[in-house]
């Protein structure tokens, strides 16, 4: 039975304002101004929350990146703005947050979860705050629907702020805002309820029996066996680990994959924000192909474009996308953005103030 809890935003929803309207979103452009974004950080937090004062035990939502990934936003960059946060709100206490892979990586547990954050630099005594992982050791989650279950240390926290690091993605086309609420708030059953639309469709005409996606595959779902492949569909999560390994492009998604898994990002994420008061950051900078759980990227799909805030994800996602560029992604990145505004999540225009 899911929680009947009732809505911890203060505000109605957004749409009930009027479709004319826009959410305002606040930019430090990284290609105007020679200072450093760091430094221009907390001009821009101060814009964040408004009038809101933060108090009691505030989640700062973030990826700490994968092992091997070099791309994930900076530990500099984050203790700014908790520095910035900390000033405006003397009686908030701020940790660092992010839950358990639903891949088997360095961060599929909490334990390893915390020493690949504290590696990549996230240590409480340079952070002035602790890593605390949101499902904990056992995947905790709080049910809040049939298909979405809230990691319990998000669901307890008195606000939340969301720091993405804007990127594409190979099942979403794009990952921001919505996808860092929907996916990185969320237990493994969560996680994976979303990623079933994404399991891979396999071609065995055109298969060479590689390996790679063996080898890539965390669940033993992919077995190379008497010159054939078998695939396990019932049990595979939908990862696309093994799809990333194929070479001959004999393991794909479905044609549709994309918009299915937006559309249940965009439902997910309107679920958690329904409990959680939330705020939201962008960084539009090493914008990626790929997002963090993978490998660094060989390239960058556009030049660093700065930061973006607003206490609409949806607003900010759709503005970060045409900064960067819509063509930049593979497919349509705005699905899931036209879907979390129907379901009241946010508005789709907004308007750029420039910090």
């Amino acid at each position: 039975m899911w929680c009947d809890r009732e809505m911890r935003k203060d505000k109605s929803s957004i749409l009930d304002e009027g479709e004319s309207m826009s959410s305002t979103v606040y930019f430090v452009d990284a290609r105007e101004n020679n200072t450093p974004i760091v430094k221009r950080l907390g001009a821009l937090v101060e814009h964040l929350s408004g009038d809101d004062s933060l108090s009691g035990n505030i989640a700062v939502k973030l990826h700490f990146g994968e092992m091997n990934n070099e791309t994930f936003i900076k530990p500099f960059h984050i203790k700014a703005i908790i520095d910035s946060l900390s000033n405006l709100h003397k009686n908030a206490k701020f940790f660092l947050t992010d839950t358990t892979t639903l891949y088997k990586g360095e961060r599929f547990n909490a334990i390893d979860h915390i020493m690949c954050a504290v590696y990549h630099g996230f240590s409480p005594s340079y952070m002035g705050c602790p890593v605390i992982i949101a499902d904990g050791l056992s995947d905790e989650g709080v049910p809040v629907s049939e298909n979405v279950e809230i990691a319990k240390v998000i669901y307890e926290c008195d606000a939340m702020v969301v720091i993405s690091h804007a990127t594409g993605h190979g099942a979403s086309s794009y990952g921001g805002a919505l996808k860092n609420v929907a996916m990185g708030c969320v237990t493994k059953r969560t996680k994976r309820w979303q990623h079933e639309v994404t399991k891979p469709v396999l071609n065995e005409d055109i298969c060479n029996l590689c390996g790679n996606c063996e080898n890539a595959c965390g669940f033993n779902v992919i077995k190379i066996e008497d010159g054939k492949i078998h695939f396990d569909s019932e049990n595979c999560i939908g990862c696309c680990a093994c799809i990333a390994a194929c070479d001959v492009g004999a393991l794909k998604t479905a044609e549709n994959a994309s918009e299915l898994i937006q559309k249940r990002i965009a439902y997910v994420a309107s679920e958690v924000l329904k409990n959680v008061r939330a705020y939201f950051i962008n960084f539009a900078i090493h914008v990626t192909p790929f997002c963090d759980c993978a490998e660094m990227s060989p390239r960058f799909i556009c030049d660093d474009v700065g930061v973006l805030a607003s206490s609409d994800p949806v607003a900010l996602d759709n503005a970060t996308i045409d900064l960067i560029g819509v063509s930049a992604f593979e497919g349509d990145p705005k699905v899931q953005l036209r879907e979390a505004h129907a379901l009241g999540v946010g508005r789709l225009s907004y308007k750029i103030r420039k910090i």
